[in-house]
């Protein structure tokens, strides 16, 4: 009751006192009418007491009833409801369970159908058990389908800790297409060069070189136009282009395909045609930043021996995108490049003490030709140079049996054991790495993570993961072989009548192997490299024996040829189980045979073997044998299925171990009608050449294998349709 309804119910109260007693002394001296008229004034002081006095008790009660209820969860006061009912944010305010206690007006418009009393939960996914703090004051956020949700619980003390959580939804879509929009708008650095340029036009009129360089900078515009850049040419070979990230992402490989593609249409002259080297700065806060990110990837792209566009994102990110290599490049002169590595090698071998050369794992005739040719030929120059090979998996052991048999003192002093390499080695010895050019290929790990000094020579296109702590290096993927180039090396050092012939012997059958006698990826320098080495007494009937096959090769390569199926004008054959668990079975005899090796091997180096460790390595050594023999006759059938008519390349599938499968690829290249099988390889994850790739499969089936195989054919196919 308020302060004037107080005071006027004390009034009330005195005049129904005093009529009263007015009333009672005037029934004994007043007349009747005076009676009644104070008896009616009387009853009306009266019900106006009692009025007053119901609504005083009314009063209290209310009183009393918002003294016992408990504080609501919200503000009910009208600042508080004005701001909740007009808040441009949709919020909810929420118990402990889920049930709505209050929402803003944006809140109704986002949950039309909820109401105050209801479980948030059955109008939306969000679980309010899981926002409920522990404790007072504690904050959050989370995604919700285009909204991010902040939340703040509450705690009320006076009802034992019972929770509250208020939630603000901000729509999140605007923002997101402005950060697209800005995404989208940002700008990269594109660098185009023409391949070999000077080369290219060396024997051309100026004439004709103006024709064919408009030409290429109509093709280089319409590209660029195309995609909505702009295009500034630098220099004769070389252009500068800024490209959006918008039309990057639309880009697909088709389209840099075609551009390749277009620039092949260009003829030079009758057999030579134009290539193109492009890399794109798909990355950087900057355009400065962009271009050096262009820059690196054009150097991958050279490196990859051109006609690739490269995409990097990062300076110090090794993964990249490479498309093309579908063509056969030119063969260019390099001589003097040769000539100039050569020298640098020799004085970074006279800065050492000891050289020790190998090759990748699993060595093959190449790797042991191009290692042994380099290793004798520095021994020659008067250099303590070694040569390791994995005896156990080397696919070349005929090879150096070979060098063994006809000159055994110097073969005793050439090779070395891993062991007695790493021995050998110092800070200042050099260690050159051939036939590869990757850092997980290579023949002996541990060799190389001793080494202080490092150079590869190799002419495999770069890998992902390559060797990057070299002090130098020969790279070159136009060469055939790693033999070819270092046949081209020790050209310039005089060595005729002071290099043994059968080190000749071992860099022409590295030569023939990967050029398939003389047929693929031959060029001048090939035979200019094999004419030398036939100078230096190379006997190429001597090196044609070597690749002699066992009987158990050949019939496993008539097994695989005879299987083969024509997916596509594609040819392919694969090893099945029981073929491969027959091939693979280690018998008694062979098993004898494999410990009486290791024995005699373990002897030599001094070392004795318990008769497990005699048994584990015998058996090791005689599945690694085994799986020689398999990896050759997979080789060879691909090989020969290259001879059948209308087959654009060759596959063969086949398990090395229990968690492995190998794919081995081979073509004549995109000559008449052939394919690139390196971009084919490339979508399973292997790499390789144009006419010669390989992939390594892990802890797949081989019916999973060969699908997958039918998979990348069918995207490639359509890729190039597309072109």
């Amino acid at each position: 009751m308020t302060g004037n309804s107080r005071n006027l119910f004390k009034l009330v109260s005195m005049l129904l006192v005093a009529s009263s007693l007015y009333c009672a002394f005037g029934t004994l001296g007043g007349g009747e009418v005076r009676f009644w008229i104070s008896l009616c004034i009387t009853s009306l002081i009266g019900i106006a007491y009692l009025i007053l006095f119901m609504q005083n008790e009314k009063e209290l009660a209310e009183a009393k009833r918002r003294a016992d209820a408990p504080p609501p969860p919200d503000d009910n006061s009208t600042v508080s409801r004005f701001f909740m009912n007009n808040c441009p944010v949709p919020a909810i305010v929420t118990d402990e369970t889920g049930k709505v206690l209050k929402k803003s007006k944006g809140a109704t418009l986002l949950f039309p159908d909820l109401r105050e009393g209801e479980m948030l939960g059955e109008a939306s996914s969000i679980d309010i058990t899981d926002l409920s703090a522990d404790s007072s004051g504690d904050e959050g956020e989370f995604e919700w389908e285009h909204y991010r949700v902040q939340y703040l619980t509450a705690v009320n003390t006076g009802e034992t800790g019972k929770h509250f959580t208020l939630l603000c939804f901000n729509d999140t879509r605007e923002t997101a297409e402005l950060k697209e929009e800005a995404e989208d708008s940002r700008n990269y650095v594109a660098l185009l060069l023409i391949d070999e340029y000077d080369e290219l036009f060396s024997y051309e009129k100026d004439s004709k070189r103006s024709e064919v360089v408009i030409k290429i900078d109509k093709i280089a515009e319409k590209f660029i136009e195309k995609h909505n850049g702009l295009l500034k040419k630098l220099s004769d070979d070389k252009y500068f282009a800024i490209l959006s990230e918008k039309e990057l992402r639309r880009m697909e490989e088709k389209d840099y395909l075609a551009l390749l593609e277009e620039m092949h249409s260009i003829h030079v002259s009758e057999r030579t045609h134009v290539s193109l080297s492009m890399g794109i700065g798909r990355g950087g806060s900057s355009l400065r930043e962009s271009e050096e990110i262009a820059r690196s990837a054009l150097s991958v792209s050279q490196k990859q021996g051109g006609d690739h566009v490269v995409i990097k994102s990062s300076n110090h990110d090794t993964s990249y995108v490479s498309y093309g290599g579908a063509s056969t490049k030119t063969e260019v002169s390099s001589q003097s490049k040769v000539k100039i590595f050569s020298d640098r090698l020799r004085n970074h071998a006279a800065a050492s003490d000891r050289i020790i050369v190998m090759g990748h794992n699993f060595s093959d005739m190449d790797a042991v030709g191009a290692a042994s040719g380099l290793g004798g030929a520095l021994r020659a120059l008067g250099f303590a140079a070694y040569v390791y090979v994995n005896r156990e998996t080397t696919l070349a052991m005929s090879l150096v049996e070979r060098l063994y048999a006809n000159i055994e003192k110097e073969a005793k002093e050439l090779f070395v054991s891993e062991e007695q390499a790493l021995e050998l080695m110092t800070e200042d010895t050099l260690v050159i790495i051939v036939d590869t050019n990757g850092k997980h290929n290579i023949d002996s790990p541990a060799i190389y993570q001793k080494a202080a000094k490092v150079i590869y020579i190799d002419h495999h296109i770069q890998t992902q993961c390559p060797i990057d702590n070299f002090i130098d290096r020969y790279h070159d993927s136009e060469a055939s072989s790693a033999s070819e180039i270092v046949s081209e090396v020790i050209r310039y050092n005089n060595l005729k009548n002071k290099l043994s012939c059968y080190f000749a012997d071992a860099l022409l059958a590295g030569i023939m192997l990967d050029t398939k006698d003389f047929v693929m990826k031959t060029g001048v320098r090939t035979f200019e490299a094999a004419a030398h080495l036939k100078d230096l007494g190379a006997d190429p009937v001597s090196v044609k024996l070597l690749f002699a096959n066992s009987f158990d090769i050949d019939k496993l390569r008539s097994r695989l040829v005879e299987g083969t199926e024509n997916y596509n004008n594609y040819a392919i054959t694969c090893l099945g189980e029981e073929i491969y668990g027959e091939y693979s079975h280690i018998g008694d005899e062979e098993l004898e045979e494999a410990k009486k090796t290791v024995s005699e091997r373990s002897a030599k180096n001094g070392a004795a073997l318990s008769d497990t460790e005699l048994m584990q390595a015998a058996v090791k050594f005689a599945a690694e044998k085994k799986a020689g023999v398999i990896k050759v006759a997979a080789a060879q059938a691909a090989d020969q299925l290259l001879n059948t008519l209308h087959i654009k390349a060759s596959f063969a599938v086949f398990r090395t171990n229990d968690s492995n499968i190998k794919i081995s690829a081979r073509s004549y290249g995109t000559v008449s009608g052939g394919a690139n099988v390196q971009d084919i390889v490339k979508r399973l994850g292997g790499g390789g050449h144009i006419t010669m790739a390989a992939v390594d499969i892990k802890n797949k089936s081989l019916d999973e294998v060969c699908g997958m195989l039918r998979n990348a054919l069918d995207e490639y196919d359509a890729a190039m349709k597309s072109i």
